[in-house]
């Protein structure tokens, strides 16, 4: 007589299997061809399974689309806690300081390149879509870490958290950081580099710390008369 729990427990194993087979070819498909391109049977015979297997495990072509993004945003939200971790239990007196070193550490991340690559082109499509599934990955990894750092900014620069100007600032610190990994042949253009090695490396923490000590987040008051003027224009 078949052993009920072995069955049961085999069945759950290569479910498993076809799921994390899907959402992987589903990366790759849609990194290279976008979500409208990427019809079922091209994301089925990917993943070497059946078509039935897209409605069966995940309901839809664009459930399985955010299934995909809910993976890389939990991986992504795991790494930018690193950075985050060195904001905890900091005394005033460090709060710029740790401000820095995180924004130096979400570089490092950035730029260590340590998933496929198909991973980035997958999250640039979302993220130039700015869709449901961006949503997703921005909610879960990107917008913890940015509140993080609004909070300790706003300390640290006396500013409320809920200031536009500073958060714009913030903001563009932090796409600063992205583009190098998201428009990396715009940087390796610009600079007439062939990739990014240590030396490379080095130059944009540089710049970091120089962004971080300068006056850029110390916002400056803005004349209503003068944004009148200029719309008048």
């Amino acid at each position: 007589m078949p052993n009920h729990d072995k069955t049961t427990s085999g069945h759950e194993a290569r479910s498993a299997k076809t799921r994390s087979q899907l959402i992987e070819a589903t990366i790759s498909v849609i990194a290279a061809v976008g979500y409208e391109g990427a019809t079922t049977r091209a994301l089925s015979q990917a993943a070497n399974t059946t078509l039935s297997a897209i409605p069966y495990h995940f309901g839809s072509k664009k459930e399985l689309y955010l299934a995909a993004a809910d993976m890389i945003a939990g991986y992504a939200a795991d790494r930018f806690e690193e950075a985050a971790s060195l904001l905890d239990d900091a005394p005033d007196s460090e709060l710029s300081v740790r401000f820095e070193q995180t924004l130096i550490q979400l570089l490092n991340i950035i730029l260590e390149e340590a998933e496929p690559h198909a991973w980035t082109a997958f999250v640039a499509r979302c993220a130039y879509d700015n869709d449901d599934a961006f949503a997703l990955i921005h909610q879960r990894a990107i917008a913890p870490l940015q509140a993080r750092l609004m909070q300790v900014v706003s300390q640290f620069t006396g500013r409320s958290a809920d200031d536009e100007a500073l958060r714009l600032r913030l903001n563009a610190i932090m796409m600063a950081i992205f583009s190098f990994r998201f428009l990396r042949g715009v940087m390796l253009r610009g600079m007439d580099w062939k990739n990014i090695k240590n030396e490379a490396v080095w130059q944009m923490t540089d710049m970091i710390h120089d962004l971080c000590r300068s006056g850029f987040l110390a916002v400056r008051q803005i004349d209503p008369g003068h944004l009148e003027r200029l719309a008048q224009k």
